[in-house]
């Protein structure tokens, strides 16, 4: 398994929305510029981020987007859902190659149960431990331990 640059990128649009001042709001243009990313892509994992109510969206000449919820209520679960499709670790799997290896269809059912049950086993580990964490643990803090506060507007303007 392996985790997509949706994902990450999504963590970083996150923490730079999270170091916003009060009522500051920041353009997809604006956001792509200070990632490096493509701007068509940055749009479409911003649109699942706003569908899942993680961010808000607002359509206007001053307008940009903002985070919808506190940092400490926005788990890696809720980013990982938002942005990854809903697939099971197992969907799609080829199984084939091995059980050709197996005479026994008693033998393929058993152990190929087995398996499943570790891997589903492991994927509730990873969904638990996901949420378990929150964006406010990552997020850059001051001398005072509080989250940086950076008007991405203005160093974005500078560059």
């Amino acid at each position: 398994m392996k985790l997509s640059k949706s994902f990450i990128q999504s963590i970083g649009i996150l923490v730079m929305l999270a170091e916003l001042p009060e009522g500051v709001t920041l353009k997809s243009h604006e956001i792509s510029k200070r990632m490096d990313v493509s701007h068509t892509y940055l749009i479409k994992i911003a649109k699942k981020l706003k569908d899942q109510g993680i961010i808000l969206s607002i359509s206007s000449k001053n307008g940009g987007y903002s985070l919808n919820r506190p940092i400490e209520e926005i788990s890696f679960w809720d980013i990982y859902e938002a942005v990854e499709p809903q697939k099971n670790f197992l969907d799609g799997v080829n199984f084939e190659p091995i059980y050709s290896m197996f005479l026994s269809k008693d033998i393929i059912m058993e152990q190929g149960q087995v398996f499943r049950s570790i891997v589903s086993e492991a994927e509730t580990g990873f969904k638990e431990i996901l949420a378990q964490h929150f964006l406010s643990e990552v997020m850059p803090k001051d001398e005072d331990g509080k989250p940086l506060k950076i008007d991405w507007t203005k160093m974005i303007d500078e560059n």
